[in-house]
């Protein structure tokens, strides 16, 4: 029991009253009795510090475990080791402010106070003669385990079992702390891992901070601007030889651009102000009206979605033309637009109250100047296109596209068909200009109507879905015959039944070789993936079978995922019932859309790095390499074998070598991509095994940057089953896969 203290005048001197033969045991309580005795002088700065912040005098054990980033019941068992009196004392609920410091304190002591704390965390006993028995230390674990959903029950029990025999408890039912230290003491991995069974003080949620709201949209959006002003001052140490000579197009496309615009405004200078006499005003103003006339025609050329797909699948083209940065580009020339409306029209506005036949407001808000084209609306007009740009700029935002309002930036950018109405009311020679670019627009949209409501190309349904236990959900939809991809496309998916009128770009993530069913993953981050989540969370069953879908509840049970990643070679090899009659979910699709993913297989070797749900362009690209690979290498398989008719996968490729890169937030977001990782690793495997001559063609790098995996009491045990486990189960205990996660 810890709750007796020893005089605070007392000076214990450790090699004075404990002689050599005192037993490990006694020495390490002795030090943890000290330490309990200790005032909090001599705690660690940042643990006073943290105390001093807490706001109420006591602490409910819930909210402790929360601010230490700890399992409620690990907080309990610690709680109940050194703050009550007898093992018949009644549960402790609260600490006060001098309790959860001593708590930190003795966590934050030597190596010996740690593994005897762990001991009596795992045995769940205060005595001091108290032994760790198999069935204590499976308890424990199983515990552990149970918030673990990537860890399926299968894992659970490998490394329960692999952790008894570590400790001999596979051999004995129980052992004393002697022999536990031994283990401890005498095992790299152990003593490599018992660091982290701490409370680091750093790293603890500041109780005040974790009240405190999350920042003002207007604290974003300064974040975002000081983040790219930065950029900006990198770029002059950019521009080396290398980096030109890798971006030659792209710098050959912007100084052309700049050319464009420079010898416009010289045109307005020499040509149109030498021939109409136009004052300063009138000249700046005429000058941002022949820049507007080709940035707002040349804004469009940079949003042609097919003509973009034509381009990238042509290498010559997109060797020419820097086709991947349309978008960066399409943000750069809609500032630029933004920027000389306002000039342009200030020029006006100001030579407006230069002039003495009507006041300021009748020129800009009537006809009567009878100023423009058609009828004297060009002033009125200008104002109405301002007030429209200034909308589509702003809603365009970073801030506002990021914080889950994707609809605003869609539904505000429809506003550029009453802006381009009034452009060419406003300006007499815009149509000119607009001719081109918005015939081929106009082409790409009837074509993309049609193929959006025609069955066989854009009008399909929904076969199954799968709900991940991370916020992500897969939709499998029933692939139209005359639907045609690449690897990396992306399409956009409206779901009448969540949202008549809204469409949705996502990554295709299935593999084109998969003829049946094309697949999309989707992550809970916004207004509409959250009523997409919604609506097939709370579909019963009957309705499900009513709309004849398979919804896999991996969410509720692990195991369901597993079983859709194995029924998509179901779906491979046999398709799926179409000629069931029924009220299918129906969906949409617009698409397919081509990225810069394409050119994967046109270099030798590739290295593909994605984060979190931002890796579906390169499981579309790995489900076809699997494809590939088992066409190319063997004629049929059963239970034991696989048959293989070709000895080089790269034999009539480009691409040799893949290195598979991948940063998730948390372990549980692996399971998105899971059963592909572990079909090709298989396959691959199986393959090296009967060709010992070939190179490995996949290499897969996984990473958890989740902060809370840095060193802390509830990470220590799980720090210790994968340092354990992965040596004797062979692959990594998070994942299944040979490739550790790191």
């Amino acid at each position: 029991m810890y709750n007796q203290r020893i005089p605070s005048d007392t000076v214990i001197e450790m090699d004075q009253v404990l002689p050599s033969t005192v037993p490990d045991r006694c020495k390490i309580e002795l030090l943890l009795q000290t330490l309990l005795n200790e005032t909090e002088e001599s705690w660690k700065t940042t643990s006073r510090q943290y105390i001093e912040q807490l706001d109420r005098p006591e602490l409910s054990l819930e909210k402790i475990a929360e601010l230490l980033k700890c399992k409620l019941f690990i907080t309990q068992r610690l709680a109940r080791i050194f703050f009550t009196r007898t093992n018949h004392d009644e549960a402790i609920e609260n600490l006060n402010k001098y309790q959860i410091g001593k708590l930190m304190h003795i966590l934050n002591g030597t190596m010996e106070v740690r593994a005897l704390v762990l001991f009596k965390t795992i045995s769940n006993n205060n005595d001091d003669d108290d032994y760790l028995t198999n069935a204590k230390l499976a308890e424990f674990f199983q515990q552990y385990f149970k918030d673990l959903k990537i860890l399926d029950e299968n894992r659970r029990h490998e490394a329960v079992q692999i952790l008894l025999e570590k400790f001999h408890l596979d051999q004995k039912s129980r052992i004393d702390f002697e022999e536990y230290y031994s283990v401890v003491s005498n095992n790299p991995v152990f003593l490599k891992c018992l660091p982290q069974f701490t409370v680091n003080s750093s790293q603890i949620v500041n109780p005040r901070a974790n009240q405190a709201s999350e920042g003002s949209k207007l604290k974003k959006c300064i974040s975002s601007l000081s983040c790219e002003l930065k950029n900006y001052k990198h770029l002059k140490y950019v521009f080396t030889h290398s980096y030109i000579s890798e971006n030659t197009s792209r710098l050959i496309m912007l100084i052309l651009y700049i050319l464009i615009n420079l010898s416009l405004m010289i045109y307005v200078i020499v040509y149109k102000a030498r021939k109409s006499g136009y004052n300063r005003l009138v000249l700046l103003a005429r000058i941002c009206g022949m820049l507007l006339n080709f940035n707002c025609s040349f804004i469009i050329a940079l949003m042609l979605r097919q003509t973009i797909v034509f381009i990238r699948s042509h290498r010559l083209l997109r060797k020419l033309i820097p086709v991947d940065d349309h978008i960066d580009f399409h943000r750069v020339v809609g500032r630029f637009i933004g920027i000389l409306s306002i000039l342009h029209t200030i020029a006006h506005i100001a030579n407006f109250a230069n002039e003495k036949k009507y006041s300021l407001a009748s020129y800009i808000f009537t006809t009567k100047a009878n100023s423009g084209w058609i009828g004297g609306f060009a002033p009125l007009s200008g104002v109405i296109l301002l007030l429209i740009l200034l909308a589509m700029v702003i809603c365009s935002l970073k801030w506002v596209r990021s914080s889950g309002h994707f609809q605003i930036f869609y539904w505000s950018h429809l506003l550029y068909l009453p802006f381009y109405v009034f452009l060419i009311i406003h300006a007499r020679d815009f149509w000119k200009w607009i001719v081109g670019p918005l015939s081929i627009f106009l082409l790409e949209k009837l074509y993309s109507i049609y193929a959006r409501y025609t069955r066989g190309k854009g009008r399909t349904h929904i076969d199954s879905v799968t709900i991940d236990q991370s916020k992500a959900i897969s939709l499998t939809i029933h692939r139209p015959k005359k639907f045609t991809f690449k690897p990396g496309d992306y399409i956009s998916i409206n779901l009448p039944r969540v949202a008549f009128y809204e469409f949705h770009p996502f990554t295709i993530s299935s593999a084109p070789e998969e003829t049946d069913f094309i697949r999309v993953h989707i992550a809970d981050n916004g207004d509409w993936t959250k009523k997409v989540h919604e609506h097939f969370k709370g579909m019963s069953d009957e309705e499900a079978r009513e709309h004849q879908i398979e919804i896999y509840r991996g969410d509720i049970d692990s195991q369901e995922t597993d079983l859709h990643g194995r029924n998509s070679e179901y779906y491979h090899m046999h398709g799926t019932e179409n000629g069931s009659t029924g009220k299918k979910e129906s969906v949409i699709i617009k698409g397919p859309y081509s990225s810069c993913a394409r050119y994967v297989f046109d270099s030798k070797h590739v290295v593909l790095i994605g984060a979190g749900i931002g890796v579906t362009p390169y499981a579309s690209i790995l489900s076809s390499l699997i494809a590939q690979f088992r066409g190319s290498h063997f004629v049929r398989r059963n239970n034991s074998h696989v048959y293989y008719i070709s000895d080089g996968f790269n034999e009539n490729r480009k691409l040799q070598k893949v290195d598979f890169i991948w940063l998730n937030r948390d372990f549980e977001n692996f399971e998105w991509f899971l059963n592909l990782l572990r079909r090709f690793e298989q396959e691959q495997e199986s393959y090296l095994a009967l060709h010992p001559n070939e190179k490995r063609f996949l290499d897969i790098h996984l990473y958890c940057t989740d902060p809370q995996l840095a060193s802390n009491v509830d990470n220590a045990p799980l720090e210790l089953v994968r340092k354990i486990c992965a040596p004797v189960a062979r692959r990594d205990i998070y994942t299944g896969l040979k490739s550790r996660t790191n």
